[in-house]
């Protein structure tokens, strides 16, 4: 069988539909000037309290592996608020 030898055709796009830097320049500025609301429900009066907390991996492991063990799937943060929960009202 006789191998054929393939040409590489070189397709040329067209400049004129593709929109010059001044155009996006000026729909960038034009959509950040339409503004934006916040969200409905982020609200000032929450009463959480955000804080970051430092756990050593192999403890972050064992947590892993005790709320696999449960049934259905539950976050970090949610298992972590049930000890907590737990903790404090002994």
């Amino acid at each position: 069988m006789a191998i054929k030898e393939l040409k590489k055709t070189v397709k040329t796009t067209s400049v004129k539909n593709e929109p010059t830097t001044t155009t996006i320049e000026k729909n960038v500025e034009k959509f950040i000037s339409k503004g934006g609301t916040l969200a409905a429900n982020i609200s000032h009066d929450d009463n959480d309290h955000r804080l970051t907390l430092r756990i050593p991996k192999f403890l972050m492991d064992r947590i892993d592996i005790k709320r696999k063990e449960r049934v259905g799937k539950i976050s970090r943060n949610l298992w972590i608020l049930e000890l907590i929960e737990k903790a404090t009202k002994k």
